[in-house]
């Protein structure tokens, strides 16, 4: 299993059983409501989790002195578990005679419960963040949620965090039974598990073991990477976002010049096609205009001048031919020389006259 996220809750116990051979004390572990440090596990985490507890360590720090340890001393070890109504009660073995009387007078009684995470979700958005708070939870919009975890050790503390906390029933072995049956009519009410939950692991509970220091370091090196490697990625993606804007505001330009290069274009195709369309009209080469304009049209502009040279020499050929005085005749030689002049543009545009086909 992946190293959790370590979360630290105070419980009590919540009973004592006596007998020639074992000591049993039960304590009132946990809870799925909201905690004040605003987390909480879900049931079905809860009954996943219980049985890892069994032969986990009880223990105290050496001395006998209520608080956390670095090196807590073992004093007893966890045998029983059980969730009766959405909470978890847990029976541990105590093994040390003077925790064994701490615990039948009274001075002892809550305890600091450790779990590690692997799982932990936020409230509002559902997203996974084990690694690090979102920032729903840092707003204190949401809560996180423990969708999975391990039991990993229970030390005494000093200062209870239940109502019910401390010893409630001091028992038998042989009354085990009878003080069970007592603990449905003892556990906490809705408003009560809204209003006095757990604590949690994100405040001050004592000093950190050297290797938790070592791993608190280490995390918190790792977000640091993580959150200069996010400001980097943002600034590259700032840059990407300008850069495209840029080349966006280019293509605009390109496409503008495009468009009046094209409109120039056709401008200009269309003024030699009325050019070249004037010239062969009057060369007498057109029968109608608005079928010869559109032919025209498809033509290219280098065709479309030399149509318009060929017709203009046409009309100047013909121009010439034509008699000056007011009582000219078209003659066989006016025929003959507009018949000339088309020979010549037949030639200069398909390279050959039409004489030369027969």
């Amino acid at each position: 299993m992946t190293e959790g996220v370590e979360l630290r809750f105070w419980a009590a116990v919540h009973s004592i059983e006596t007998g020639e051979e074992r000591r049993l004390a039960t304590f009132y572990v946990m809870n799925t409501s909201l905690n004040r440090n605003n987390w909480r596990v879900t049931d079905k985490a809860l009954e996943d989790a219980l049985a890892t507890l069994l032969k986990k360590p009880l223990g105290c720090i050496p001395g006998y002195r209520v608080n956390h340890a670095h090196e807590p001393m073992r004093v007893g070890a966890w045998v029983r578990v059980e969730k009766p109504d959405g909470y978890a009660l847990a029976t541990a073995e105590i093994t040390d005679d003077v925790a064994w009387e701490k615990l039948n007078s009274g001075e002892w009684g809550p305890v600091s419960v450790v779990i590690k995470a692997f799982k932990v979700t936020c409230s509002v958005c559902g997203g996974d963040i084990t690694g690090a708070p979102d920032d729903h939870i840092e707003s204190g919009e949401g809560h996180e949620v423990v969708e999975s975890f391990v039991f990993d050790r229970v030390d005494f503390v000093g200062t209870p965090a239940y109502p019910q906390a401390g010893i409630v029933t001091i028992d038998e072995l042989e009354g085990a039974r009878a003080a069970r049956a007592r603990m449905a009519s003892y556990a906490p009410s809705k408003e009560q598990r809204s209003r006095s939950t757990l604590d949690g692991a994100q405040g001050p509970q004592g000093d950190l073991k050297p290797d938790e220091k070592e791993e608190k370091k280490r995390l918190e090196a790792q977000i640091e990477e993580l959150r200069q490697q996010l400001e980097e990625a943002q600034a590259e993606n700032d840059t990407l976002k300008a850069e495209n804007e840029s080349l966006k505001d280019v293509q605009a330009e390109k496409d503008e010049l495009k468009g009046r290069v094209e409109a120039l274009e056709a401008e200009r195709h269309q003024e030699r096609v009325d050019v070249a369309l004037e010239a062969r009209f009057k060369a007498g080469l057109v029968a109608d205009r608005e079928e010869e304009a559109e032919r025209l049209k498809e033509l290219d502009d280098d065709i479309l001048v030399l149509l318009a040279e060929d017709a203009e020499k046409v009309a100047e050929k013909l121009a010439k031919a034509q008699p000056t005085g007011p009582k000219a005749k078209y003659t066989t030689d006016d025929k003959t020389a507009f018949e000339a002049a088309v020979e010549d543009t037949r030639e200069r545009l398909f390279g050959h006259r039409r004489e030369a086909e027969g």
